[in-house]
């Protein structure tokens, strides 16, 4: 069983409401069979997972903590290009049923690397991604991502389709293959909560990358809560994905870094 279709097993369970309804239908089908001990461990677990992620800013600064480890660059850098990874685009089933781009909370990857590429068209673009979707239909993400480049009129010469990956690792594992053998570093686009586990995965795959985070969804020195259920759940989801990942991603010898330093030691 491959590793991606285990992730997406993992993530079904771990996922913060989905872990909330499991553990609520466990408490209540203890209770009524009445396994006492059993459906108080589900309740407390319940109680306590409901309060850290809805009741604390936990998910907050579990999320700035990843935001804030890479700074963006501050002048421009002389690199080999750009690569931006996919997950910035919507159900590819739909953007082909109705002729249009269909992008998603992550697009500013997208905004960001064409503005980038604006300013040094000369240089190749990667655009790296396949689907993330266990049954991808319709466009894939490079299709959209193509899709998006010519109406906005992107100079498309240098641009690089990287139409395979289906996760980070391999991500830059085949955007490796495309970068060729410029010894300068690229410029990596991606969100910045995503940008550790990016980092790593890329300096594993030996490719010399300068991080460039999009997407920012906290205030970098301050707490921006309490916030109402629905934002603390999305919080929650993207600080335990990116968390998980990145342990998931050492243990499994995919990157050398459990949490890469902006040093690269």
């Amino acid at each position: 069983m491959s590793f991606f279709f285990l992730s997406k097993i993992a993530w079904f369970v771990l996922k913060p409401l989905n872990a909330l309804l499991i553990l609520l239908f466990a408490w209540l089908g203890f209770r009524a069979i009445g396994w006492r001990r059993f459906s108080l461990g589900a309740g407390l677990l319940l109680a306590l997972y409901a309060v850290l992620i809805l009741a604390t800013p936990l998910p907050e600064l579990l999320l700035r903590t990843l935001e804030n480890r890479f700074a963006e660059p501050v002048s421009g850098p002389a690199v080999a290009g750009i690569i931006v990874l996919g997950g910035a685009t919507d159900d590819g089933e739909i953007a082909a049923a109705r002729g249009q781009v269909a992008l998603n909370s992550n697009a500013e990857r997208l905004t960001a690397a064409m503005a980038l590429h604006r300013a040094m068209s000369d240089r190749p673009l990667i655009v790296s991604g396949f689907s993330g979707r266990l049954r991808p239909r319709g466009l894939n993400e490079a299709q959209i991502t193509r899709l998006l480049f010519e109406q906005q009129g992107l100079p498309m010469a240098q641009v690089r389709f990287e139409a395979e990956s289906r996760n980070t690792a391999e991500n830059a594992r085949l955007s490796a293959r495309l970068a060729g053998d410029d010894a300068r570093p690229w410029l990596l686009i991606t969100s910045a909560w995503h940008m550790p586990r990016a980092v790593a995965s890329f300096r594993a795959a030996g490719l010399s990358v300068i991080p460039h985070p999009v997407d920012f969804r906290t205030h970098p020195d301050r707490l921006v809560w309490p916030r109402g259920p629905g934002s603390s759940l999305t919080m929650a989801s993207l600080a335990l994905r990116e968390w998980v990942g990145l342990l998931a991603y050492y243990v499994t010898g995919r990157t050398a870094e459990l949490l890469p330093s902006p040093s690269g030691g």
